[in-house]
């Protein structure tokens, strides 16, 4: 080779480093890819209408129900109502700057859910918040799952209705968060 076309051989083999490394790192450092990359969009309620979730409330939506129907539970239908108070108090969550299932004025989670509609013989509810890669809806389902309280509203068969809300902004002193409320339910 000469020296020109010797140049050319080692600055195409370096960039070909470069980018394996970058794709191996990339591969590595994203503990919550889970390989089902999901976008938005409109999922089918319990009453047969459409109702659009992000990409975080659908992910959450296909975890939860992806945990139940793989241990024989049945999955959970969206209900508006639910995912209204549920998306409601992740925004609270978030412009307020706390972390409970009562409202900041002190309002259960129980007599939101009435005041959104929902009139229950039974329900749960998880919240939860991560900044960055730990606000993943992978990683929050993860800590609930890990969690036995959170892990028993997730399995609980008495459930049949999931309303999911989510708030992404600047929450406990970190930008790129996001809150979650996951309201599970039965109607009278």
């Amino acid at each position: 080779m000469e020296g020109g076309s010797m140049r050319y051989a080692i600055s195409f083999l370096g960039a070909v480093l470069v980018a394996v490394v970058a794709v191996f790192v990339s591969s590595v450092v994203d503990p919550t890819d889970s390989g089902a990359a999901t976008t938005g969009g409109y999922v089918t309620t319990c009453g047969g209408g459409k109702l659009y979730l992000n990409a975080q409330e659908k992910r959450s939506l296909q975890l939860h129900n992806g945990a139940r129907t793989s241990r024989g539970l049945r999955p959970l239908c969206v209900h508006p109502a639910l995912t209204g108070a549920a998306r409601a108090h992740s925004r609270e969550m978030m412009d307020k700057d706390y972390m409970s299932h009562n409202s900041y004025s002190g309002e259960t989670a129980g007599a939101r859910l009435r005041r959104f509609g929902y009139n229950w013989r039974v329900y749960g509810e998880n919240v939860g918040w991560g900044s960055g890669y730990k606000g993943a809806p992978e990683a929050r389902f993860r800590a609930w799952m890990n969690s036995p309280g959170h892990r028993a509203n997730i399995l609980n068969n008495n459930f049949r209705e999931v309303g999911i809300g989510t708030a992404t902004g600047y929450f406990g002193g970190y930008g790129n968060s996001t809150t979650y409320t996951v309201d599970f339910g039965t109607r009278r």
